[in-house]
């Protein structure tokens, strides 16, 4: 039994006990009616008593109600203005309601609280935001007081501020080098005051339009500085250029011009006197610098091979009238044709290099032409063939680089590209035809004929050498030294006419085709031939070779008589034999 049900038992055993008691003295005083009158009496007087306390104590649960539902309905408002909620926790069934309501109160006491706080939030919120969009010239984000904001809304709005402030850190610092970068700029180009006056003038705060207008006057004392830099850079050139021409010997105001190098108002101004200085010299030598612009434009027309019709064309190179607009006119000739050279460098460079080729190429063929070149055992015959065949390699492909540049040339500029006045692809496939031509030609015809004195001279050098081999006395004439090389039935003119088909060197004897047969494969042919070549003259009074034997000569068809030369052996042995 629970304390209720305990106390509940105890105020009916109490109540029986005293109405037993009053009945019973009611009785013992009064008879039995008026005891009954008396009892009824008693029980009007216990159901008002207990209907009193009943009433009472239904007022009283009613009034807790009233006042729970009022709490509920102000925290409903309350957490609505919060946290934009109107969600209401109910009664637990076990909970009474003055503990209900002792919770609400609670509950109410703590939103009212905050409400006030959060009011002053968002009142600092935006204070903070009207200082830095004020600031930074940007626009307010809305914050109002009534609602208030939800907390995620100021989460938000916080983030936002945080962006604010850092750009309005990231701004201070541009302002910072702005103002820097144009007090530099100011510096340099020392101005006067207007522009620092209105630099002053420009407000420090952080709005686009402040930017705007310290970007606008940066970038005009930019161009500014750069249209100075120009003018200081040009002034340099034309007094450098002018110091050339006048070929100027001051040092202590060439001097002074060199330790001009910073771009300011003072330099500029030490450059416009020494440039007024060097153009009034300049006036008093403009012949002289003409004429030097003459050859630099002479110059420059070899360079570029312009024929003769072309270079007539700038007529003012012939000019005797000397004046400005007359070297102005050279200046740009000669600019022009520096930059066409320098468009066409390197076809240029590629066709000298040909022209370079050619003429070694000719050299090497005339010395082929020489007939002394084969007493030459050094390997030169090898290195002349070895380069005649780099140089053959090298031609076309410098050919073919050239032809690609101007086919470019042709397709941008719809013109030929001249050289001496000739398109340069006809001229390279005359070339080249000619020199097909010249090696069509036999070798023979290209060869310079010999003199008879030199014949002459020739074959007495042979003969002498032969007869020393041959043990010759020392006492033969002339005349015997010429009968041993001579052959029956031939006759002195008769080998000089044919001199040229002979051979100088006494152990060689080329053919007149040799040059036309000479290949790699026949280097052979250049090594020495060895010593025991017999030498002879046949029908015709040339030199004819045959070989021996074991010391034996071959009859000569003709009727020529062999000579009786020893072998190499026996030469050697002949010569260490000693004198009698």
């Amino acid at each position: 039994m629970t304390e209720a049900a305990a106390i509940k038992e105890e105020i009916l055993a109490l109540t029986a006990q005293h109405v037993e008691r009053l009945h019973a003295t009611w009785c013992h005083m009064f008879h039995s009616q008026t005891c009954v009158k008396y009892l009824h009496r008693l029980k009007q007087h216990a159901e008002a008593f207990y209907s009193d306390l009943l009433e009472e104590s239904e007022d009283k649960q009613a009034l807790i109600k009233r006042d729970i539902a009022a709490l509920q309905e102000e925290e409903v408002q309350l957490l609505g203005q919060l946290y934009g909620g109107d969600a209401v926790e109910e009664r637990p069934e076990n909970v009474p309601l003055i503990v209900w309501q002792l919770q609400l109160e609670h509950t109410v006491e703590q939103l009212r609280e905050e409400l006030p706080k959060r009011r002053a939030e968002v009142q600092e919120l935006q204070l903070q935001q009207e200082a830095l969009c004020g600031e930074l010239g940007a626009q307010p984000l809305p914050l109002l007081l009534d609602p208030l904001p939800l907390p995620q809304e100021l989460t938000a709005f916080r983030q936002h501020l945080e962006q604010l402030s850092s750009e309005r850190v990231a701004r201070t610092k541009v302002m910072q080098e702005l103002r820097q970068s144009i007090e530099q700029q100011l510096q340099q180009l020392e101005n006067d005051e207007a522009e620092r006056r209105l630099l002053s003038e420009i407000k420090e705060d952080l709005t686009p339009e402040t930017f705007e207008r310290l970007r606008a006057l940066q970038q005009r004392l930019a161009k500014q500085w750069q249209e100075l830099r120009e003018d200081i850079d040009a002034t340099r050139e034309k007094i450098l250029g002018l110091w050339q021409r006048l070929e100027e010997a001051d040092e202590a105001r060439m001097q002074l011009v060199r330790d001009a190098t910073e771009y300011t108002q003072s330099t500029r101004r030490v450059l416009q006197e020494e440039l007024q200085r060097c153009q009034l010299l300049f006036h008093g030598k403009l012949k002289t610098i003409i004429q030097q612009l003459r050859v630099e434009i002479n110059e420059w027309w070899d360079r570029t091979m312009k024929s003769r019709q072309e270079r007539l064309r700038f007529a003012s190179y012939y000019t005797d009238w000397y004046n400005e607009e007359l070297l102005e006119l050279h200046e740009l000739q000669l600019e022009d044709l520096k930059l066409y050279y320098e468009n066409h460098k390197e076809i240029f460079e590629l066709f000298a290099s040909r022209a370079r080729l050619l003429t070694r190429l000719d050299e090497l063929g005339a010395k082929s032409k020489d007939p002394t070149r084969f007493q030459n055992r050094g390997g030169q015959l090898l290195k002349e063939e070895r380069e005649r065949r780099d140089i053959a390699c090298k031609l076309p492909k410098i050919e073919l680089q050239i032809t690609e540049l101007v086919r470019v040339h042709e397709a941008k500029c719809f013109g030929p590209f001249l050289v001496e006045g000739e398109n340069i692809l006809e001229l390279m496939g005359r070339e080249r035809r000619h020199n097909s031509a010249l090696k069509k030609t036999p070798c023979s015809t290209l060869r310079c004929q010999p003199t008879p004195a030199t014949v002459q001279s020739k074959l007495g050098s042979q003969h002498a050498q032969t007869s020393l081999r041959m043990g010759t006395p020392k006492g033969a004439n002339s005349t015997q030294q010429q009968r041993l090389l001579r052959a029956p039935g031939t006759h002195p003119k008769k080998k000089l006419q044919d001199s040229s088909k002979l051979v100088t060197n006494e152990n060689e004897n080329v053919p007149e085709d040799s040059f036309k047969q000479f290949t790699p494969s026949s280097r052979s042919s250049l090594l020495p031939v060895p010593r025991n070549i017999l030498v002879q003259l046949d029908s015709s009074g040339n030199i004819s070779k045959g070989k021996t034997d074991k010391g034996t000569v071959q009859q000569q068809p003709g009727g020529s008589k062999p000579l009786n030369l020893p072998t190499p052996r026996a030469s050697r042995m002949w010569l260490k034999r000693p004198k009698d």
